[in-house]
């Protein structure tokens, strides 16, 4: 029988940069370098996973083969054995059959890919990472969305679920997530959940998931500030709050594998 929830380490993921550029602040990584610095700091300060947003040459985030090989491989060799995720959003390509396209033609693979279940093709996608072996975090942002992954029978061949929540209040942020949560439990889905806001929800929804045993991420991604409202200065210092917070909670997190951070 696996472990409960409550009871197994927990994964606590960097998502480095999302949608954000420097000017939203200067520790935003953009270039395949700096993608790796960032990635370093964030598994040497307790980052067991990361998830980026890869970009073209010219800072635009791109579904491109050649880019997001150099952002995988830049990371990869700063941080051995620690598995990296790419975005799959529509907001890059909006044409599902393109999206496919692109996606097929990646020659440098991900270890696992997000796609979100509100987005059209979104199915098909899944079915076209799964083919090619890479794992795929799909992105629940409703109910319906959870719904929806259910009803495909996808759920249990993802590698987690990132039950993401979108309302800007934490009230509403956390009423979102136990919906979904238990909506899936009631299901018997035990494909792991992670879960995460953005802006002001990202702490109180990190606490409930230190409080419910469910995985989490932090990073520049979803927020720029610490706990006690203080500007970050990177993704480094995000996730040692994070780390800080789990061990407050007496919550055991998944290792970043030995030799992944900087040295």
């Amino acid at each position: 029988m696996a472990p409960a929830a409550s009871d197994r380490p927990l994964l606590l993921q960097g998502c480095l940069n999302g949608s954000r550029s420097p000017a939203d602040h200067p520790a935003v990584p953009v270039r395949p370098e700096e993608l790796a610095a960032a990635a370093s700091d964030a598994v040497a300060s307790g980052a067991a996973a990361l998830h980026v947003h890869q970009r073209d040459p010219d800072g635009v985030q791109t579904l491109a083969a050649e880019s997001c090989a150099q952002a995988l491989s830049a990371i990869r060799s700063a941080c051995p054995g620690v598995p990296v995720g790419l975005t799959t959003g529509a907001w890059i390509e909006a044409d599902p059959d393109r999206r496919l396209e692109l996606v097929g033609a990646w020659g440098v693979l991900p270890d696992y890919a997000s796609v979100n279940l509100s987005e059209a093709g979104s199915v098909a996608l899944i079915e076209l990472l799964l083919e090619r072996g890479i794992g795929v975090e799909a992105g629940l942002w409703t109910v319906a969305d959870a719904e929806l992954l259910l009803e495909t029978g996808l759920a249990d061949r993802c590698v987690r679920l990132l039950l993401e929540v979108m309302e800007p209040d934490a009230e509403d942020a956390l009423a979102g997530v136990a919906a979904m949560e238990r909506l899936l439990d009631e299901a018997g889905c035990a494909t792991p959940q992670l879960q995460h806001g953005e802006g002001d929800t990202t702490w109180p929804v990190l606490v409930r998931a230190l409080e419910s045993g469910r995985d989490m991420r932090i990073g520049l991604e979803d927020t720029l500030e610490l706990p006690d409202g203080r500007r970050a200065g990177g993704n480094g210092e995000l996730v040692a709050a994070a780390v800080e917070l789990a061990r407050v909670a007496g919550r055991r997190l998944v290792s970043p594998p030995s030799g992944g951070g900087r040295p």
